[in-house]
């Protein structure tokens, strides 16, 4: 393009510009253009210049939306939550955004918050079986059994029911990852099944998959460890990990509850004899002091 022309086109744009003042819609207009281009950096340019300049209330709200939806496609997790939580204030109401906000701070162990989101999901949703057997298990872990169950039992799985004796079938034949897709998928169609949770922990921990395996035994132990079966598991991972003392307060658990038991008897006596520790509560840094154990790091 020649320089006369550069020269026209930038004395077109001025004068419209002086003429019609660009807007906070014309920014939201601009970030709508560049997210379904997947120009998502762009997008948040131009949102943040529509939130710093909008009176509008609803402008407001879709910039804030389309924020979050930017940070999340870009995995920036942390802020995509804030956003979202923003706009949830204002008005928001979209069950995929409930969801998210309970798994994310889910994963990051804040259970109390979690439990809110999951909430709110499972009151609007009720087919989203592997959301809500999180919700279960976050339930469980706060010590409401009894809810837990109630939310399992209350899910509405959509899909086929699968048939446990396929399943069963491909563990017979020791063929682990087909028999855990099928346990999984299961699981999924009869959350309050707990045979299907039981069994995805014992191919998990036949094929040496130790993050698996802890986290089927937590869910077993968080949802139905009202019985000392389903605690077993949780104790067997407990040990692997040498967490001796998580393991014997397992083990008394399992005593209380059955009135007497001897493998947990001799496991708990065996533990006095070997590992002394077990008996000795572990210390644990609150967070102020991991702060400063942080800053130190980084110096």
């Amino acid at each position: 393009m020649s320089l006369a022309r550069h020269c026209v086109l930038l004395m077109s744009f001025c004068s419209a510009a002086y003429s019609q003042p660009v807007t906070a819609e014309d920014f939201l207009e601009r970030a709508r253009e560049h997210f379904e281009r997947r120009r998502f950096l762009n997008a948040l340019d131009s949102l943040r210049v529509t939130l710093q300049t909008t009176d509008s209330s609803q402008v407001r709200l879709e910039a804030e939306v389309l924020s979050a939806e930017s940070l999340l496609a870009l995995g920036r997790h942390e802020e995509a939550v804030n956003m979202y939580e923003l706009a949830i204030s204002h008005g928001y109401e979209k069950s995929a955004a409930y969801a998210y906000l309970a798994v994310q701070y889910d994963n990051r162990g804040k259970r109390r918050e979690a439990k809110k989101f999951y909430e709110r999901y499972f009151s609007v949703n009720k087919s989203d079986s592997a959301t809500h057997i999180r919700y279960a298990i976050v339930l469980g872990r706060q010590g409401d059994r009894q809810a837990a169950r109630q939310v399992l039992e209350a899910i509405e799985p959509e899909g086929a029911a699968v048939e446990s004796g396929e399943c069963d079938a491909f563990e017979r034949k020791r063929k682990l990852v087909q028999a855990a897709e099928c346990f999984a998928r299961a699981k999924l169609m009869k959350p309050d099944r707990e045979a299907n949770y039981l069994a995805l922990y014992r191919i998990a921990a036949a094929a040496r998959q130790v993050k698996p395996a802890a986290e089927h035994a937590l869910a077993l132990y968080a949802i139905f460890g009202s019985e000392a079966r389903y605690i077993w598991p949780l104790v067997e991972v407990r040990l692997s990990e040498k967490r001796f003392y998580d393991a014997r307060l397992l083990l008394e658990e399992i005593i209380a509850l059955t009135g007497e038991n001897a493998d947990a008897e001799r496991l708990l006596s065996n533990l006095q004899r070997q590992a002394p520790q077990a008996f000795e509560r572990p210390y644990r840094a609150s967070p102020k002091e991991m702060q400063l154990l942080n800053g130190q790091a980084l110096r």
